[in-house]
């Protein structure tokens, strides 16, 4: 459900109550085991629970405020971290999708068929290919709902 005042658009990152930073003085296993509270590292991604990222390079952490009011992303690559909010989980997830496809273009650790073409929006990723990893299906069971 977007956000009732700004519906689908990215927030200041500062809206966030807390969100992680660049750290250069571990790896990435010691970024996510200093997240703030709240925030879980995303490691598999779509259908298929392909690699989102590389360990311990490369990592996406997520934020679902628990009153539903904001959501952010981090990513993490080699002590640099870059972090955005956003009024939706469909939106955050959507940007999800695109960064995962350019690593997957970009690196192994994804699906080896059916990738579309670089820079193609979040809408017109394969189904298959977008949306966090629930080995138990519950994503399908939420999408026929």
């Amino acid at each position: 459900m977007p956000h009732p005042l700004c519906p689908d658009d990215e927030f200041h990152v500062e809206a966030l109550t807390s969100y992680p930073v660049d750290d250069h003085t571990g790896d990435g296993y010691d970024w996510i085991g200093d997240l703030p509270t709240g925030w879980k590292a995303v490691v598999s991604w779509g259908s298929e629970g392909w690699e989102l990222g590389s360990l311990p390079y490369e990592i996406v952490a997520h934020y679902d405020c628990p009153l539903g009011v904001i959501y952010g992303m981090a990513h993490y690559v080699e002590g640099d971290v870059t972090v955005t909010a956003y009024g939706s989980s469909e939106v955050r997830d959507a940007v999800t999708d695109e960064l995962a496809l350019a690593t997957w273009l970009s690196k192994e650790g994804g699906p080896c068929e059916g990738l579309p073409a670089k820079d193609t929006p979040a809408a017109e990723i394969p189904a298959r290919f977008r949306g966090p990893y629930c080995p138990d299906g519950q994503a399908e069971r939420a999408q026929a709902q």
